[in-house]
């Protein structure tokens, strides 16, 4: 495997592509995979904040000519780091089928990441569903190796508790963690932006100062930007959009804004904006 990256440049970005292999690809409940993906040499990956991503293509011939876009998890080593993924579709279905020495492309990382916690700053609460974990992963797992755990609070949302994966990690870091389930199985019974909802309100009565940090499916995003723009505390959404290339050449990945120009892109722009920024 060529351990070596290369430089790719269009008119507005210059981003790294390298080769990669399946170190390991670990089944959770769901439908969820963790992979672990390694290069033979440093990677720039190591350095990957968190809400950046990768585009990610196997060796699949002309079955899927576009690679998939996924959030870092965790950048283990220099060399090594991982993602996390749920069958969905075809390049999912690929992904799960996978094994340990099949060759990947990687391009990335990509886009602008989340703000990161800091000692004195407000308390980040981190608003996660289904496959919207991991850059909020990544946000507490770097809180709480840099000692600062108790400035994020995380809640995690799915339909049932086969969707709430990696929780022990959180337990570990020393992360204050709500769960929530619409189902009822697991954590609190509805949806997560209602737990949300009423820390929000005890930070009001406080007068506490605080920021919301979210990644998940769309509606769940739209709730949560309603939120933070009906209590005026910052609001940082990381988008799902459909990415063909990831770094502003296909277009494909529009969001429409409020300012000077109607839309902005998730892969060159985002994958994270300002709540109040999107036009939704």
């Amino acid at each position: 495997m060529d351990g070596g990256f290369r430089i790719a440049y269009d008119s507005r970005v210059a981003t790294a592509q390298f080769q990669v292999e399946v170190a390991v690809k670990r089944p959770l409940t769901g439908g969820y995979f963790v992979l672990e993906l390694a290069s033979d040499g440093a990677n720039p990956v190591a350095d990957a904040a968190p809400g950046q991503f990768v585009m990610l293509r196997g060796d699949w011939g002309r079955d899927l000519l576009n690679g998939r876009a996924f959030s870092v998890l965790e950048p283990i080593d220099s060399r090594r780091f991982s993602v996390l993924f749920k069958v969905f579709g075809r390049g999912t279905a690929l992904m799960r089928d996978m094994t340990p020495g099949d060759p990947m492309t990687v391009t990335g990382p990509l886009g602008h990441g989340f703000p990161q916690p800091r000692p004195a700053g407000p308390t980040q609460i981190l608003v996660a569903g289904g496959v919207g974990l991991p850059p909020l992963h990544l946000q507490a797992r770097l809180a709480a190796a840099a000692a600062t755990s108790a400035s994020v609070e995380m809640f995690y949302g799915g339909r049932g508790a086969e969707d709430l994966v990696l929780t022990e990690d959180l337990e570990r870091w020393g992360v204050p963690t709500v769960l929530a389930t619409e189902d009822g199985s697991r954590g609190e019974q509805g949806r997560v932006t209602a737990p949300v909802r009423a820390r929000l309100e005890r930070a009001a009565a406080a007068g506490e100062a605080v920021e919301l940090l979210a990644c998940g499916p769309t509606p769940m995003l739209r709730a949560v930007r309603e939120l933070g723009l009906a209590h005026e505390v910052p609001t940082y959404l990381c988008l799902e959009e459909m990415m063909a290339c990831g770094f502003g050449v296909c277009l494909g990945c529009a969001v429409p804004v409020y300012g000077p120009k109607p839309y902005k892109y998730c892969c060159t722009d985002g994958p994270v904006f300002e709540a109040r920024e999107v036009r939704w």
